[in-house]
């Protein structure tokens, strides 16, 4: 998946951006119905948190249960559920992706 210009396997990723990734893509994904990561990269993440959940240290920890990670999925989240900090980074990674597609052509 690219994030800020870079590409990064889910391996490569720390936890807490997992977590942040894993809110972020699921907001777009069911709030604004546009996907910025493949679903095989969004499952990977739900796994990862899952099999780490225990160690993950994130300030929206509390948001998202175990159960939502073995669904592999926030679909009971509605827009007023994502805190506006994942609002506002799920537009500006839609712009950022946007951008570069722009740029590259």
């Amino acid at each position: 998946m690219n994030i800020n210009g870079e590409h990064y396997t889910v391996s490569e990723l720390p936890l807490s951006q997992c977590l942040s990734i894993f809110m972020i893509a699921s907001y777009l994904y069911y709030i604004r119905f546009h996907s910025i990561i493949t679903d095989h990269e969004f499952d990977e993440i739900s796994q990862k948190l899952l099999h780490n959940w225990d160690d993950v240290t994130h300030v929206h920890k509390h948001l998202v249960s175990v159960d939502d990670l073995r669904a592999g999925s926030l679909f009971n989240f509605g827009e007023d559920d994502y805190p506006l900090i994942v609002r506002g980074s799920a537009d500006m990674w839609v712009r950022e992706a946007e951008e570069g597609k722009v740029a590259g052509d």
